[in-house]
């Protein structure tokens, strides 16, 4: 019901200013392109389960700012992404997202904190139609500087997934393993190095809906009540007799990279993450490593 309230009032606020603000030239256009790995594609628990694959991800950003005092402004986003894969183009998407973040400080001062609400929707189109989705996603985040050097950051976000459902035409009934909801609380820090150079570092802790990937060999060697408790559909996206199953999983995320800008417009990004799923009698260990080149119109 809150996040129903909350999508209308973003809703309203944006025809509100179809009119007037958004009239007006965007203020900032930013694109971007990146290349990564992800080691553990398919969120498998045993060797014979895991697909890595190499990703392509290039995305386009509309930002536009409405200041309302020197202490408040509301940013208005529109993004367009899309995301390619080396061997298994099952999994291909295109993203569409709009996103409201309303932002304000206390005071001007340097030291004073700044704090972010945004609410997110958008729509994902994928290559295997099951994964096609609507999503939505609010949250608050706060910032500090501690010195001239050093932000912290902390935050919080809820995030959820309306997929089409799906019908299995071996029990002839309706699933829809693919409706996923997450929370997630991070801890954050950015350290300046030189006017170029930035280090970051982040540490999450997410709670919710996984969906995985299996053989249909570790599908039949599951016990029986976990197969009942699990929502499982037949899935070919990866190859054939394979299953994709959604459970409950606590997440412990962290995040190391750098930002290294060769000029105003121009910079290069690089992240490690390294996962952690503890789904109860599985657990998963998940690395990526992502190298972006940022490009700023």
């Amino acid at each position: 019901m809150f996040e129903k309230a909350l999508s209308n009032f973003f809703l309203i606020v944006l025809l509100f200013l179809s009119n007037t603000a958004l009239a007006v030239p965007p203020t900032s256009y930013t694109g971007s392109i990146s290349y990564g790995n992800d080691s553990n594609l398919t969120l498998g628990y045993l060797k014979q389960d895991i697909f890595s694959d190499d990703y392509f991800n290039a995305a386009f950003d509309i930002s536009h700012a409405l200041n309302i005092n020197p202490k408040n402004k509301l940013i208005l986003n529109a993004t367009a992404s899309t995301t390619t894969y080396g061997k298994y183009d099952g999994i291909n998407n295109n993203v569409i997202d709009l996103k409201a973040s309303y932002i304000f400080q206390l005071s001007n001062r340097f030291r004073s904190p700044q704090f972010n609400l945004y609410y997110l929707m958008g729509n994902g189109d994928y290559k295997v139609d099951l994964r096609d989705n609507s999503h939505s996603q609010f949250g608050a985040t706060i910032s500090l500087h501690f010195d001239d050097r050093t932000l912290l950051r902390a935050g919080f976000s809820s995030e959820s997934v309306d997929a089409d459902t799906t019908f299995d035409p071996g029990t002839g009934n309706f699933y829809q393993t693919f409706d996923t909801s997450r929370d997630t609380t991070y801890f954050g820090i950015n350290i300046t190095q030189t006017s170029k150079l930035s280090l970051y570092a982040s540490y999450s802790l997410i709670s919710g809906d996984i969906v995985a990937n299996w053989t249909n060999n570790t599908i039949a060697a599951l016990p029986t009540s976990t197969q009942i408790a699990w929502e499982t559909i037949p899935d070919t996206t990866y190859a054939n007799n394979w299953w994709s199953t959604k459970y409950k999983a606590d997440i412990t995320k962290i995040a190391i990279g750098f930002n290294y800008a060769f000029s105003p417009a121009n910079a290069v990004d690089a992240v490690f993450e390294s996962l952690d799923a503890d789904a109860g009698a599985y657990s998963y260990a998940i690395e990526r490593f992502s190298l972006s080149y940022l490009h700023r119109f």
